[in-house]
């Protein structure tokens, strides 16, 4: 084995074990977390993609998909309709010329 390749091999147990502390910290950071809306809105703040996020809770990546645009639906304002602008002419009457 060259040196090169070993090198390889203990920076991907590194990475390995990097990746398990920071599933770790994940999971506790929201343990204790009722609401799954909850938990999804904290890891996404903490810059999880939706995929990880699926993955660390057991959910399908579309799942945590429609969590997040609910909770960006709730957060916009709602949207005020257009109303049609209507305009009302009024006739002065005017005394009639004799």
């Amino acid at each position: 084995m060259s040196q090169e390749s070993a090198d390889l091999t203990v920076l991907r147990a590194i990475l390995d074990k990097l990746e398990k502390i920071e599933k770790l910290q994940a999971l506790d950071a929201v343990k204790g977390m009722e609401k799954e809306q909850d938990k999804i809105e904290l890891l996404n703040s903490l810059g999880y993609r939706p995929v990880d996020i699926a993955k660390l809770l057991g959910k399908t990546p579309e799942n945590v998909s429609v969590v997040l645009g609910n909770i960006r639906k709730k957060r916009s304002p709602p949207s005020t309709p257009q109303q049609p602008v209507t305009t009302t002419i009024v006739a002065a009457s005017m005394p009639a010329q004799t």
